[in-house]
């Protein structure tokens, strides 16, 4: 199917084209922005989006406003990086007859990509299939522009053809059961926070893959044993306690949702998060109880371990040895695990609702 709408890339080599009127998706609008004639659709912090489009994704901003104007009130749209949210929304508002007929799954894909979220079939391959092939466009000399393309003819390609389950989707099935059998054991310690224990008979010779944290837009690979879109099938709008049992002792991460750094109407946004005020900046930490929870964590430890608590969590954190989106973690500058039990940590952290 062609495409319906102009898109221009910020930043390319090529003439930007004219426009009646231009909408800026998943990201910032630049100077070029004009005032009561274009529009934003992003969940970038900060943004202009209107109340009545807000939501979780930049996509699904993106099909709010196609909803609401149907008779596809612009002529451009504009974006200024490659990632999976924001191909999707550029797709969506450039492709929409096409889009709005596959509307769930674009979504789902969008949210894969931006907060680890579960999804399966046609989502997930549009997900899986777009994180690849942005390590071949890294590689090679196209422009932002022609990357669009690329990204473009995937998806029409991935939305057209048959309904399969690549291995790599087959990697988080076979992770999910691990928790469905118990071996990797789940418990909500309250309706806000759920725990994921790693017994040492399931880690084995696998500490580091189930330590690594999953990177922006990362496919689905055997590098890590845990992908936190395992733990978000059911708890993505929990914070996430995982504790790994090792050799040497318990090591712990407290996750925040994985879409704590963008602007997210309708999702559950955890106590003592202050939104950044601009682009890239840290959403600051000011939750007087997870401190305290910190301080007590740090006094019940008998051995060498050292609950670090960072001061705010951004996407490209570089401050944060554990990266984003975890707040809370013993595997910082010490390999050293907890020798406190699992049911004293448990239990400290369950006060931070009481």
């Amino acid at each position: 199917m062609k495409q319906e709408i102009k898109f221009y890339a910020l930043g390319c080599p090529h003439p930007r084209p004219t426009s009646t009127r231009t909408l800026y998706v998943d990201g910032a609008a630049g100077g070029e922005f004009r005032e009561g004639i274009d529009g934003e659709l992003s969940h970038w912090r900060p943004n202009k989006t209107e109340a009545q489009y807000r939501a979780g994704t930049s996509t699904e901003i993106c099909f709010k406003y196609l909803h609401a104007n149907k008779n596809l009130d612009y002529d451009l749209v504009v974006n200024n990086h490659l990632d999976v949210d924001g191909v999707m929304s550029v797709f969506a508002l450039t492709h929409p007859k096409i889009a709005l007929a596959n509307e769930g799954v674009i979504v789902k894909a969008a949210e894969a990509g931006d907060f680890w979220a579960w999804a399966e079939g046609t989502a997930f391959n549009l997900f899986h299939e777009m994180s690849l092939l942005f390590r071949t466009l890294e590689s090679s000399n196209l422009n932002l522009q022609e990357s669009y393309k690329e990204c473009f003819s995937l998806i029409l390609k991935l939305l057209e053809g048959e309904k399969t389950i690549s291995e790599a989707e087959n990697i988080l099935h076979q992770q999910y059961a691990l928790v469905e059998q118990r071996k990797i054991i789940r418990e909500e310690l309250n309706e806000r926070l759920v725990s994921y224990h790693v017994p040492k008979e399931t880690v084995r010779d696998d500490m580091e893959k189930y330590l690594r944290v999953a990177k922006f837009n990362e496919p689905i690979s055997d590098r890590l044993a845990f992908w936190p879109q395992v733990r978000n099938r059911q708890d993505a709008q929990k914070m996430h306690l995982v504790s790994v049992e090792t050799s040497k002792g318990i090591h712990y991460d407290l996750w925040m949702p994985g879409y704590s750094w963008a602007d997210t109407s309708g999702l559950w946004v955890p106590p003592g998060l202050i939104p950044a005020t601009t682009i890239g900046a840290v959403n600051k930490l000011q939750w007087n109880k997870l401190t305290a929870v910190a301080k007590e964590l740090n006094a019940l430890e008998t051995g060498s371990c050292h609950w670090h608590l960072f001061p705010g969590i951004v996407f490209a954190n570089t401050k944060n040895p554990r990266a984003f989106p975890i707040i809370l973690t013993t595997y910082a500058d010490r390999k050293v695990g907890s020798e406190v039990s699992l049911e004293s940590i448990k239990d400290t952290f369950r006060t931070l609702w009481e």
